[in-house]
């Protein structure tokens, strides 16, 4: 059985992994980090900590779609206690992104913007897309709930980052963020992304590679965060029985082999 700790199970995610959880041979959620103040999932009976270092005992392995401080200090506890860790947080900074290849070394990681399956099979499409349509403008557009403090999302870069890796190009060099006021004629080969906030959006994400006469659209609609939980628990089966090493939903799902 595949001990797990879920770093911010009382949030939305939490739920959701917890929900999907139930009934799976090998899987158990046995422990969580979040305030013992807010709601746990419904049937949780688990041990629930506010630091990751006050738990009773290690898990097998961390699910975390928690914040970039919390994640560093879960990952210096993964490392300390040899557990394995699914990666779901967004808006590192460099130092932060550095420690996550550190840890790597001695922990298995998977560490990805967007667990969704479909999310990361769109990501397979805009890279090879973007290799094929070296002209063409792209703009990437992203849409969340109100609550969601970053932009553009994770899952916006990894798109930009996708297709500026296939055009042999570093992604902040010809990255544009929005726009206004008089912006002047697009320049040749930028990425320009556009962020909205509001409601209750799962996530919505759309890749538009324009060229004249013609555009070719690559999007994604989440309508539940059940994806984002299915493919996570996917990647922790996975990560069981990996070595050390810094992994990424690609190798998860074997689109690198495609």
């Amino acid at each position: 059985m595949l001990k797990i700790c879920v770093v911010g199970l009382s949030g939305r995610m939490g739920h959701s992994l917890f929900d999907c959880c139930q009934g799976l041979e090998g899987l158990k959620i046995v422990s969580g980090v979040a305030k013992n103040d807010t709601p746990m999932p419904v049937g949780f009976n688990g041990d629930v900590v506010e630091n990751v270092n006050a738990l009773k005992e290690a898990p097998d392995i961390f699910i975390d779609f928690s914040r970039p401080d919390c994640s560093l200090t879960v990952l210096d506890y993964a490392k300390a206690h040899n557990c394995r860790v699914v990666l779901g947080t967004t808006g590192f900074d460099e130092d932060g992104k550095s420690k996550i290849v550190s840890t790597s070394h001695s922990v298995p990681i998977v560490f990805a913007a967007n667990f969704s399956v479909g999310v990361n099979v769109s990501l397979a499409l805009i890279k090879r897309t973007a290799a094929i349509m070296q002209d063409a403008d792209l703009e990437i557009y992203e849409a969340h709930h109100r609550y969601k403090v970053d932009a553009p999302s994770g899952t916006a870069l990894a798109m930009g980052e996708a297709a500026a890796e296939a055009r042999g190009v570093n992604l902040k060099d010809v990255m544009v963020e929005g726009r206004h006021g008089i912006t002047g004629v697009r320049k040749y080969g930028t990425i320009g992304f556009s962020s909205v906030r509001g409601g209750d959006v799962v996530g919505e994400h759309k890749a538009m590679f324009l060229s004249d006469g013609e555009r070719v659209v690559i999007e994604h609609v989440a309508t539940s965060r059940a994806t984002f939980a299915r493919g996570a628990l996917r990647a922790a089966e996975w990560l069981s029985q990996k070595k050390p090493g810094l992994y990424t939903m690609n190798e998860v799902l074997g689109l690198d082999k495609l």
